[in-house]
């Protein structure tokens, strides 16, 4: 974990994530809150953050296929593109953030978690991925969108599933009305709730992971 850490904080010197006029004119200021917007650009701590265990599970799980529902202004999806080798798939309310270049090949998909139609894009990739990053509403309404327009769909034999902000509720939501429906389909799960490290410095918030592969994060 410690060289993942080091190489997704060197990919993250010196960038500006999103300016100020960008950011305002978003509908929904890139999901950025304003007591973070001032922060954004200043550089993590060591301590573990999402993108470090997205980016441990991807490489040392071996995922091809990555989703991330609520990519805001592509900070965590920056360092899934430099530090794995997983095919990448965004989806999000706002147009692609214009200020952050990925360095190789993806696909970005404009659409509201919410309105069922907006999920068919995805849908015609016929993708089944094996690590899927939640991260857009965080309410039940959203969480039961994502689930039902698509996720329960398209996973693979052997996932991830990570679910962020994962307080008592929206974790107790996910553990009553989704984990029974994957137990069903894939037997016995392996589930990790644990605190880590948030896009900004000196913030931390939990998250869930929920897998059919027995993993640790050593």
């Amino acid at each position: 974990m410690n060289e993942i850490i080091r190489k997704n904080r060197k990919v993250c010197e010196n960038m500006e994530w999103i300016t100020k006029e960008d950011w305002e004119s978003s509908g929904d200021f890139y999901g950025l809150p304003d007591f973070c917007f001032g922060f954004i650009d200043e550089p993590l701590t060591n301590d573990i953050s999402y993108s470090d265990i997205l980016v441990f599970l991807a490489n040392k799980y071996n995922c091809k296929d990555y989703l991330e529902i609520g990519v805001s202004v592509l900070k965590n999806f920056y360092q899934m593109a430099c530090n794995t080798d997983a095919n990448l798939i965004a989806f999000d309310i706002n147009p692609k953030n214009p200020c952050i270049q990925i360095p190789r090949d993806f696909k970005y998909i404009k659409g509201n978690v919410l309105e069922k139609d907006d999920w068919t894009p995805l849908k015609e990739l016929n993708v089944k991925h094996d690590l899927i990053f939640s991260d857009a509403l965080h309410s039940n309404e959203g969480l039961q969108a994502e689930w039902d327009n698509y996720i329960k769909d398209h996973i693979a034999d052997k996932f991830f599933i990570v679910w962020d902000d994962a307080w008592d509720n929206p974790t107790n939501y996910i553990k009553k009305n989704f984990i029974p429906q994957l137990k069903e389909k894939y037997g016995d799960l392996f589930i990790q709730h644990l605190v880590v490290q948030e896009w900004v410095k000196g913030r931390k918030h939990p998250i869930l992971i929920v897998s059919n592969i027995k993993f640790n994060l050593d």
